[in-house]
C-alpha cells in the first residue's frame, strides 16, 4: 500500500492540516492590516519526522503558508515582516531544526535551544518587540504539564494575538484522578469535580474546563475546541483549543475545521486499511471508506449539536437580544458545530414566533459582519 510521512500517526497529520489552513486563512487577513505578523512554535521538534526535507512537521508546514501567503498579500499591495520564533528544548532535535532554519533566508527566522518553561518571558519579548505585530502562538507539548495556567498566562495575554493549544485529553483522562500528577495546576479547585466524573462527560468537562481557564486568563471572546481522533482506535486522542478576541477568527478556524473534519475521516479510513492488511496480506474490494468505522465522532456531535442549541437559547432567554455575530460565535464555539445547524435553528425559533430578527429586509439572507442584524427573543406581538 502507498505509504506517506504520516504513516502510524495520522493524528499529527491532522492537527498539522488545521494549523495549515487556520494560518493560510489568518495571514492574508491579519496582514491587510498589521506591519508585522509573528509565529511562534514553542516544542518545534522536529518529533518522528521520516521526511529528509522535514516537510511533515509543524514548522515546515507553517514556512510553506508563510511564503504563499506572502504572495497574496504582495499582489494587495501589502507588504507586513514576517517573523518566526521556534522553541526545542531536545539538543538532538534542535540540531535539526537549527539546520533547517540555516536554510530560510527569505523570512526572519530564529531557533532557540530553550526549555519553554524557563523562557515564557523571553518569548512574549519576541512576540511583542515591534509595533503593529500581530502573534499567532502555537502551543504543543508533549505532555500536560507546560500547559498549567499560570505559566502561560503571559502568553495568552499579549494582545493583540491568538493562541492554538494541544491538550492532550487521553493522556489526562489517564492520570486524572492520581493526586501526585498535581493536576490542579491545570485545572485549579475544578480538579476535584472532573476527576469525580466518568467516560464522555468527564472528557467533554475537561475540555470545557481548559478551554474557560484560557478564556479567562487570557480575556479571549471566544475559545473554540476541535478533537482529533486516534488513527485506529474509536477514542480521541487529543483536542486542539483555539483562542481568539475577534468573531472573524472563529470563522476562519470553522472553515478549517470544516475541511479538517472530512480529511481526519479518511487519513482513519487509510489507516484503518493498511493495518488490516498488514494483518491479512489482503486488500480491500471496496477501499478504505468502504470498511470505515466510527462511533466516538458521532456520538460527540450529537451531543455538541445538542448543548450548543440549548446554551444559544438560554442566552437568547437571558439577554433577550443579541447581535447576529455573537450568537453564531456562541454556538460556533462547540466543535462540530456548523454554519447550516445555527442557521436551521434560528429558522425553528422564527417559524414558531420565539424570535424576530431586526434589521433584515425582506428577502435578505442572514449575513455576519458588521450589519446590525440582531436576534430578538420572543418578539411582542
Amino acid at each position: 500500500m502507498d505509504s506517506t510521512p504520516y504513516d502510524d500517526r495520522e493524528q499529527t497529520a491532522v492537527k498539522h492540516e488545521i494549523l495549515a489552513r487556520y494560518l493560510s486563512a489568518f495571514v492574508p487577513i491579519v496582514g491587510d492590516w498589521a506591519s508585522d505578523i509573528a509565529y511562534i512554535d514553542c516544542f518545534a521538534g522536529p518529533w518522528k519526522s521520516i521526511d529528509p526535507d522535514l516537510k511533515d512537521t509543524s514548522f515546515s508546514r507553517a514556512i510553506h503558508v508563510l511564503r504563499s501567503t506572502r504572495s497574496v498579500l504582495k499582489s494587495r499591495g501589502k507588504s507586513p515582516t514576517m517573523r518566526c520564533l521556534f522553541v526545542e528544548k531536545d539538543l538532538a532535535a534542535f540540531e535539526e531544526l537549527q539546520q533547517f532554519c540555516k536554510g530560510i533566508s527569505d523570512l526572519e527566522v530564529t531557533a532557540k535551544n530553550w526549555d519553554f518553561t524557563e523562557h515564557v518571558t523571553d518569548i512574549v519579548q519576541f512576540a511583542t518587540q515591534r509595533s503593529s505585530s500581530f502573534p499567532f502562538i502555537f502551543i504543543d507539548p508533549k505532555g500536560w504539564e507546560p500547559l498549567e495556567i499560570i505559566l502561560i498566562e503571559p502568553l495568552l495575554a499579549v494582545a493583540p494575538g491568538e493562541v492554538l493549544i494541544t491538550l492532550m485529553t487521553s493522556w489526562i483522562l489517564r492520570f486524572l484522578s492520581d493526586s501526585s500528577k498535581r493536576f490542579e495546576r491545570i485545572f485549579g479547585s475544578d480538579w476535584n469535580r472532573l476527576a469525580s466524573l466518568q467516560g464522555e462527560e468527564q472528557e467533554d468537562e475537561v475540555v470545557n474546563s481548559y478551554a474557560t481557564s484560557v478564556r479567562k486568563a487570557g480575556h479571549f471572546n471566544y475559545v473554540c475546541t476541535l478533537p482529533v481522533m486516534k488513527p485506529t482506535q474509536d477514542a480521541f486522542q487529543f483536542h486542539m483549543i483555539y483562542a481568539t478576541r475577534h468573531v472573524k477568527g472563529v470563522e476562519v478556524f470553522k472553515a478549517a475545521e470544516k475541511h479538517t473534519i472530512p480529511f481526519m475521516h479518511e487519513t482513519r479510513a487509510k489507516a484503518q486499511e493498511r493495518r488490516r492488511f498488514l494483518r491479512s496480506g489482503q486488500r480491500s474490494m471496496f477501499g478504505a471508506t468502504a470498511n470505515y468505522r466510527e462511533m466516538k465522532y458521532t456520538r460527540h456531535q450529537l451531543r455538541n449539536l445538542a448543548v450548543a442549541k440549548a446554551e444559544l437559547k438560554s442566552k437568547l432567554e437571558t439577554e433577550g437580544e443579541l447581535s447576529y455575530d455573537d450568537a453564531w460565535a456562541t454556538a460556533m464555539q462547540h466543535s462540530a458545530v456548523m454554519d447550516a445547524d445555527f442557521r436551521e435553528w434560528i429558522q425553528e425559533w422564527k417559524d414558531a414566533g420565539l424570535l424576530k430578527i431586526t434589521n433584515q429586509a425582506p428577502r435578505q439572507k442572514l449575513a455576519r459582519g458588521g450589519n446590525q442584524q440582531y436576534l430578538r427573543w420572543k418578539p411582542s406581538q
